[in-house]
């Protein structure tokens, strides 16, 4: 589905049965007597949009509390806007709905606001495919985002509006306004808007700027002044002194790096070299230890050499003595009788010598290991009183080459700030020149914008002319007189017939010419694939077949006369009812319709009598 399309616009109150308006999907039509309620179902029309703050005061609507209007949106998803007659926000709800509690539903603001989605106006815009969509307003492109309202002159097409004289394009009828009308009619005919267009300020908002800007920059250069003081030092001998002071120092960065590097390198050495007389220090401990250790160690192999060789001497005279006679009784050695046997002691006695000469050799051994590990301690020792001088040696050196250092460093600080000051004085006159040149471009800026800048205004020529086209197509369908001779005229933005502008005409022809603009619109975005609302409102077009002596418009003019002869309102409707399925027509008149459309149209009639069929739109109050 194209669009959005009204479905039902009811009236409710408190023991008051509803009001209610259906409509259908192509043509409806609503007519009958006047001051029964049709305009003011237009004017309820645009309230439910959220395009009005109130309803009009009439005394019928003092009995009913709410208004539904009920959609389908072209996703085909139904909804119903409800509002209190007093007006407010409102409340969305799924569905099509003539009754719900007014505590539930979705809350959406009246006023359109760009930054928010829970209006009216989002809802509707963003179902059309428009939503943040921008118009630019005027020549300094100024842009405003579209909102229902802005957009409801092409969607609900008042009485006073459809017989104006003024352009359909401009329908506020303010001068001021014309710049954006037309870019508004330019998007609806093109479907671009204005997003690209670059704003910029207006002449008045120019000057105002440049005034400022150029305050701005005075601003700067008193500030700049009050720096360099009551008396400056002049700029070229100050960039003078900083070449000579440049010069007199231009080896100082390299002496005191190279005075840097020496410190650092005997720092380093004496670091190195306490490391590594540690590390002896510590290598000498552990040396003094193990010879302590292996001292122990031969005092162990000494009286373990001690024991054996006591038993190796025992042993040896016990086996000298195993063939001698007993020396105490006399006895020979056939006649003794000993616990071990000779060979026993003998064994004994060689194991004892053995053992001797192993832990002889392991002394021997452990002897030597000891003096070469006292020769090392002792080399140890040596070395490390050797590192000791060279410690001494180097805190020397570094006491030497530290006041150097120092000096050096502080003669660069010096050098360093000197500079610091010269080079901000130099800077300080840099910006004070630059902001100079800035002043001067800013004064030289135009305020006035040339010719060339002037941005586009409205649908370019080819546009307006298929437009103009489109016009003449309908008016051929409606039978309209002289169709072939129409135009679009676009310097009054307005339809001529045969020359002679829509707005020269009588009401009448006024009306159907300006019905056939809203129309031709729709017509144009349908074969043109562009957005467009979906349904249409058009409040009196066919005002032309009126009777004089009833209608409060009088008399018909010549051409009203003429117009009122032919059949154009048949085919007028006929036409409309043919777009079925692709825009929704509401067509809101005093005449009645013909007899021939009556079967291509939903028709309500406001009879205003009292007993004959329905009055009006709402319940007389009595």
């Amino acid at each position: 589905m194209n669009g959005i399309r009204l479905r039902h616009l009811v009236f409710t109150g408190p023991g008051i049965e509803p009001a209610e308006l259906g409509f259908d999907e192509g043509l409806n039509i609503i007519y009958g007597a006047s001051n029964t309620g049709k305009s003011f179902a237009s004017k309820a029309i645009l309230f439910m949009l959220g395009v009005s703050k109130g309803l009009p005061g009439i005394e019928e609507i003092a009995a009913y509390e709410s208004v539904w209007l009920g959609l389908t949106l072209p996703d085909s998803r139904d909804v119903t806007l409800y509002r209190a007659t007093q007006g407010g926000q409102f409340r969305l709800y799924e569905g099509l709905l003539k009754r719900a509690g007014v505590n539930d539903g979705l809350a959406l603001r009246q006023q359109h606001d760009s930054k928010r989605t829970d209006t009216v106006s989002y809802l509707l815009l963003d179902a059309m495919g428009v939503a943040g969509k921008t118009v630019v307003r005027d020549g300094n492109c100024k842009k405003d985002i579209l909102s229902i309202y802005l957009l409801s002159p092409y969607v609900v097409v008042s009485e006073q509006d459809i017989i104006a004289e003024k352009s359909p394009v401009f329908t506020s009828g303010s001068p001021s306004q014309r710049t954006f009308e037309q870019n508004l009619f330019k998007f609806l005919l093109t479907g671009v808007d204005d997003a690209a267009a670059v704003t910029v300020p207006k002449p008045s908002e120019r000057k105002v700027a440049k005034a400022a800007k150029i305050e701005l920059v005075d601003e700067l250069i008193a500030q700049i002044d009050v720096e360099l003081g009551e008396n400056p030092p002049d700029e070229r001998e100050t960039e003078e002194q900083l070449g000579r002071l440049e010069r007199s120092a231009s080896d100082l960065a390299s002496r005191l790096k190279d005075a840097q590097e020496k410190l650092d390198a005997l720092v380093a050495k004496r670091r190195k070299t306490i490391e590594r007389r540690r590390e002896l220090l510590e290598r000498a401990g552990e040396l003094d230890l193990t010879i302590e250790r292996f001292s122990k160690l031969q005092a162990v192999y000494s009286s373990d050499l001690q024991r054996l060789q006591s038993i190796e001497e025992g042993g040896f005279v016990l086996v000298a003595m195993t063939d001698m006679d007993c020396p105490v009784c006399g006895a020979p050695s056939d006649a003794q009788k000993h616990n071990h046997a000779a060979e026993e002691i003998a064994m004994a006695h060689k194991a004892a010598a053995a053992e001797a000469r192993k832990i002889e050799r392991e002394q021997r051994e452990l002897t030597q290991t000891i003096a070469s590990l006292e020769s090392e301690a002792e080399g140890l020792r040596r070395t490390i009183d050797s590192e000791k001088n060279e410690i001494d040696r180097l805190d020397g050196e570094i006491e030497k080459a530290r006041p150097h250092e120092t000096s050096l460093r502080g003669s660069y600080e010096i050098y360093v700030s000197k500079r610091s000051e010269i080079v901000n004085v130099l800077d300080l006159y840099k910006r004070r020149s630059n902001l100079s040149i800035r002043r001067a471009e800013i004064d030289a800026e135009p305020t006035r914008r040339s010719k060339g800048d002037a941005p586009s205004v409205g649908p370019d020529s080819t546009t307006l002319f298929r437009f103009g086209e489109t016009v003449k197509s309908v008016l051929t369908e409606w039978r309209f007189p002289d169709a072939d001779k129409v135009q679009f005229d676009a310097e009054a933005m307005d339809i001529t017939v045969a020359g002679k502008l829509r707005a020269a005409n009588g009401k009448g022809v006024r009306a159907i010419l300006h019905a056939a603009f809203n129309v031709a619109i729709v017509v144009f975005c349908i074969e043109n694939d562009l957005p467009y609302p979906g349904f249409l409102v058009l409040d009196t077009p066919l005002l032309t077949y009126r009777e004089p002596m009833t209608s409060r418009y009088g008399e018909l003019s010549d051409d009203e006369e003429i117009l009122k002869k032919t059949g154009l309102a048949e085919h007028f409707y006929k036409h409309l009812a043919s777009m079925k399925g692709k825009v929704q027509f509401i067509v809101i008149e005093n005449s009645d319709p013909p007899t021939a459309i009556r079967d291509v149209a939903r028709i309500e009639t406001f009879s205003g009598l009292e007993g004959n069929g329905r009055f009006g739109l709402l319940a007389r109050q009595t």
